[in-house]
């Protein structure tokens, strides 16, 4: 009796949980069916459940138990059909993932609902791409990694998923390795090196807690100094010097909290100035002078926060000015002038904003006045003139917002006077 009882009890529970579930299905606009389970009377999902692509694929399927948490494996497919990954949601199984073309990508085991053993991930060709051992859910000890070439990428040891010890990095081209240095909760530590392709050292310096700190140097793949200079932080600090492969100094300048400072120069390949700047913060303030190969000076220009402010001259290569203007928060503002190669004015202009405003008046190389007339906001404004080589006035055009309202020529009687026509 006890028995019989026992089986109609389980009978009810079964029968009670059927009715608790309510078929579930979600259509695309094609009418075929994008997902597939079923509910509880709470509208938790309950037992199976697939979702499919709008072509009728499979797209992924699992279990949930009766509180809505997903049991068992779930699988996931490619729209081509193939199978995509698997994801244990159990204690215990086998996590798995795949390539399009049905390579394994990786598999770990799941213990205690942990990963745990030797771990190995594949490329696409079935190439070994990285080797390591999973302890309680994270990667710890040896790990090596691989290019698809079959050479190295990089390899060191990881406890608790971080890098710790020494590490090595490597060039895809050929396996030479580029760096090397060790790590300590995966920040870098102590002394790293780097390198060329070709395995020549390329610079080295300090780590301290993941930030560069103390001198770091540079090499040429010659050997030779490149440059020089210190951290703090992780942030340039004090002087800094770039030189030649021959040797002759190149850049040299000063940085404050990794912003350019004070005073820096640089120099042409033979020891001839290039160029003279400061810095503020990183930004260009005060006067610029740049400099041709034999050390004349072509250009000066004034500056503040890193704009073009104040003064700017250009020069020839015979030290003949050719323009003086004045700028405003990077934009030309106020007069500028222009000279003719020979030193000889050539045009005087009015600029706000970087926008032509006011009088503009150009001159022949004798000095003669050639043209004349007015901008407003960058637009050619009111009457302008123009003159042959002996002052005599040719046309004028009248101008409004830019665009040309009138025009009249000016002819010349046998003795060269003007007459309007």
């Amino acid at each position: 009796m006890k028995k019989f009882l026992f089986t109609i009890t389980i009978l009810s529970f079964f029968t009670l949980s059927s009715f608790a579930q309510k078929e579930y299905t979600e259509y695309w606009k094609n009418n075929s069916v994008s997902t597939k389970g079923f509910k509880s009377d709470k509208g938790v999902r309950v037992g199976n459940w697939t979702w499919f692509n709008e072509n009728g694929t499979k797209q992924q399927e699992g279990t949930y138990d009766d509180s809505g948490k997903k049991i068992n494996t779930w699988t996931y497919y490619f729209e081509n059909g193939k199978l995509k990954k698997e994801e244990c949601y159990s204690d215990n199984g086998f996590n798995k993932a795949y390539y399009n073309n049905g390579q394994l990508y990786f598999s770990v085991e799941i213990k205690d609902g942990k990963r745990v053993g030797d771990y190995k991930e594949f490329h696409k060709d079935g190439k070994l791409k990285m080797t390591g051992t999973y302890l309680d859910d994270e990667l710890d000890g040896d790990v090596d990694f691989f290019y698809e070439s079959g050479f190295m990428e990089m390899e060191g040891n990881l406890k608790n998923g971080k890098r710790n010890d020494n590490w090595k990095y490597h060039y895809r081209i050929n396996g030479n390795i580029g760096s090397t240095g060790s790590f300590i909760d995966d920040k870098e530590t102590g002394r790293w090196y780097y390198f060329y392709e070709t395995s020549e050292k390329w610079r080295e310096g300090d780590f301290d807690n993941g930030l560069k700190e103390g001198e770091w140097i540079t090499y040429y793949e010659s050997g030779k100094l490149l440059h020089k200079g210190n951290y703090e932080n992780g942030l340039e600090e004090g002087l800094w010097e770039s030189l030649y492969e021959n040797g002759k100094l190149k850049d040299k300048g000063s940085f404050s909290k990794g912003k350019m400072s004070g005073k820096w120069n640089s120099w042409y390949e033979d020891g001839i100035i290039k160029t003279e700047a400061s810095y503020k913060e990183g930004l260009k303030e005060g006067l610029e002078t740049l400099y041709d190969t034999r050390g004349q000076a072509f250009l000066k220009a004034e500056y503040k926060e890193g704009k073009l402010n104040g003064k700017y001259e250009k020069y020839s290569d015979r030290n003949v000015l050719l323009e003086q203007s004045y700028y405003k928060n990077g934009y030309k503002d106020g007069k500028c002038t222009f000279y003719y190669i020979q030193g000889a004015k050539l045009r005087e202009q009015s600029f706000k904003d970087g926008k032509p405003n006011g009088k503009w008046i150009e001159y022949n190389e004798d000095g003669k006045i050639s043209a004349k007339g007015s901008f407003s906001k960058g637009k050619q404004t009111g009457t302008w003139v123009n003159y042959d080589k002996l002052g005599n006035k040719t046309s004028e055009v009248k101008y409004k917002d830019g665009r040309k309202v009138s025009q009249k020529v000016v002819k010349k009687d046998k003795d060269n006077q003007s007459k309007n026509f």
